[in-house]
C-alpha cells in the first residue's frame, strides 16, 4: 500500500506501513481491502505497478494475525502453537522470481510481526526448502511446481489452509500451470477464500481463471491491458541492425538501468555478447541458468554494477527493481500481454521512464496485435543515427578466438589407454632374445649357435 493503513488494520501492520513510507492506498489496494479482509473470493485486474501485491498481501497478513492458529496445552500446562498446525494461507506465482519478490515485499510489512512467511521455488535444493517449511510458517509463497513435489513426498500439508492467492492468473493459463493449480486447490477444503490478480486477462483465460472462484467481487482499476506510468516509443528497423540501434540508444544516450527483453535464450546470449563487445557492461537472465546466477545477475544490476540487463520473459513479471528506467523491447513477445508486463518493469521507484519496441517488418502482425491489446497507436520515435554502430551487409560479426581444449575423457577410457601405453613401453624396452655359446643350456626365447 502507499498509503497510511485504515484503522481496521492490526497495529503491527499499521505502524510497519508508516515505517516503509506509504502514505495512501493505490486505488487496487482500496477497492480490494474490503473484500478482501471479509473473506470474498475477489477477482483484481489493473495495470502492472499499481501496488497489487500488498493488495492482497495486507489483507491477508491481517486476517492470519485476527485469527491465529489453534494452540495446544503443553506438559507444565502451557499453551503453544504446533509449528505444523501454523500454515493457513498460501500464494501461488508462475515464476522463481515473481515468487521471491513477493515474499521480499510481504516480509517488510510482516517485520515486527509474530508472522513467518517461506517462499519455495524450482530448480534450487529442495533440502533448504524443506526445512523453512518444517521450522513453521503462516504463510507460504511459491511456484505450483516446487508446491506439488512437496505434497507428493509429504514434506507440506495444506490441512489448514483456508487462503489462496493466484498471483499472475493469465501468466498461470498461458505456462500451463492452471492444471497444478487446480490440483492444489483440490486439496484444500472449503470454506475457503481464493484471490487472483493480473494485470491483463484474455478472455478464454478468464473464463478458467473465473472458474476456481465462487460468487468473486470483481475488482478493476485503471484501462484494462494497459501499460502504466511509461513513455512509449516505436522504431521501425530491419533486425539485422537492431544491435546498432540498441547500442546507439545505450551509448549515445549515456542511458543506465536498461533491461532489453528478447524473444528466446539463444537470441538474449547473442545480444548481450553483442553489448560486452562494445564496452557496455551487461547481465543476463533466462530460463537456462542456474537459480544462483540468476540471484547474482539480478543482484548485480540492482546494485549498479551493471548497466543492462538482457532478459526473456521469465523476467518480464512482477519484478520491482527500482533502477530500471528504461526497457527495450528488442523482440515483440508471442503474447501481446506481455508487451504490457515488460514495459511495467520501469518506473517502479518513481521519476521518469521510456520503453522502446523495436520493429522488424516481418513483425507487424505481431505489433497489429499489441497496439489493439493497449487500445491505442504507440508513437515512432524520433530519428537516431546509428550507423556508428552499424556491419556492412553482409559482413560477419567479428569474434575473439575460442581456444577450447579437448574434452576429459571418461576415466575407464583413461585407464585403459594408460595400461595400453604401459604394455607398449614395456614391449619396446624388453631385452631382445641373444645366441648363447656352445655349452650354455638355452632357455625360452632363444636360439642355439652352430655346432
Amino acid at each position: 500500500m502507499d498509503g497510511h493503513s485504515p484503522p481496521t488494520l492490526p497495529k503491527v501492520l499499521d505502524d510497519a506501513l508508516v515505517r516503509l513510507g506509504f502514505s495512501t492506498p493505490t486505488p487496487v489496494q482500496a477497492a480490494l481491502r474490503d473484500a478482501a479482509l471479509a473473506g470474498r473470493d475477489a477477482l483484481a485486474l489493473a495495470p502492472t505497478g499499481t501496488g497489487k501485491t500488498l493488495a492482497f498481501g495486507v489483507p491477508l497478513m491481517a486476517r492470519l494475525l485476527v485469527e491465529p492458529p489453534s494452540s495446544r496445552r503443553g506438559a507444565h500446562g502451557a499453551r503453544f502453537v504446533d509449528k505444523f498446525d501454523r500454515l493457513r494461507a498460501l500464494v501461488l506465482s508462475p515464476t522463481r522470481e515473481l515468487a521471491q519478490q513477493v515474499a521480499r515485499d510481504l516480509e517488510a510489512v510482516s517485520r515486527g510481526s509474530v508472522l513467518r512467511i517461506g517462499v519455495v521455488f524450482g530448480k534450487s535444493p529442495a533440502a533448504p526448502q524443506r526445512d523453512v517449511i518444517r521450522s513453521g510458517i503462516d504463510l507460504l509463497v511459491g511456484t505450483p511446481g516446487r508446491i506439488r513435489e512437496f505434497l507428493d513426498d509429504g514434506s507440506l500439508s495444506l490441512a489448514l489452509v483456508k487462503m489462496v492467492v493466484i498471483d499472475e492468473a493469465d501468466r498461470m493459463a498461458d505456462m500451463g500451470f492452471l492444471p497444478q493449480v487446480e490440483n492444489i486447490l483440490g486439496g484444500i477444503q472449503k470454506p475457503r477464500q481464493v484471490i487472483c490478480t493480473s494485470a491483463t486477462l484474455a478472455g478464454a483465460a478468464q473464463e478458467r481463471v473465473l472458474g476456481l472462484l465462487e460468487d468473486p467481487v470483481r475488482v478493476e482499476v485503471g484501462a484494462r491491458n494497459a501499460p502504466a506510468r511509461t513513455n512509449h516509443w516505436r522504431f521501425g528497423v530491419i533486425d539485422h541492425d537492431k544491435v546498432a540501434l540498441l547500442l546507439a540508444l545505450i551509448k549515445q544516450e549515456k542511458r543506465r538501468g536498461v533491461a532489453v527483453f528478447v524473444r528466446t535464450r539463444r537470441r538474449a546470449g547473442w545480444v548481450a555478447a553483442a553489448l560486452v563487445r562494445h564496452g557496455v557492461s551487461v547481465e543476463l537472465l533466462h530460463g537456462d541458468r542456474s537459480q544462483r546466477r540468476r540471484d547474482a545477475a539480478l543482484a548485480a544490476f540492482a546494485d549498479g554494477t551493471s548497466d543492462v540487463l538482457v532478459a526473456t520473459d521469465v523476467a518480464g513479471r512482477g519484478l520491482h527493481v527500482p533502477r530500471i528506467k528504461t526497457v527495450v523491447n528488442y523482440d515483440i513477445p508471442l503474447m501481446p500481454e506481455d508487451f504490457v508486463h515488460r514495459v511495467g518493469r520501469a518506473g517502479h521507484s518513481g521519476g521518469a521512464a521510456e520503453s522502446f519496441t523495436l520493429v522488424d517488418p516481418m513483425e507487424r502482425e505481431e505489433w497489429r496485435r499489441v497496439c489493439e491489446l493497449v487500445g491505442t497507436e504507440i508513437p515512432d520515435a524520433p530519428p537516431l543515427d546509428f550507423s556508428e554502430f552499424a556491419r556492412p551487409p553482409g559482413a560477419k560479426p567479428t569474434r575473439k578466438p575460442v581456444h577450447r581444449s579437448a574434452p576429459t575423457p571418461h576415466p575407464a577410457v583413461r585407464r585403459a589407454k594408460a595400461e595400453v601405453e604401459l604394455w607398449r613401453k614395456k614391449k619396446s624396452t624388453r631385452e631382445r632374445s641373444k645366441p648363447i655359446a656352445k655349452g650354455v643350456k638355452p632357455g625360452r626365447g632363444v636360439r642355439r649357435t652352430g655346432a
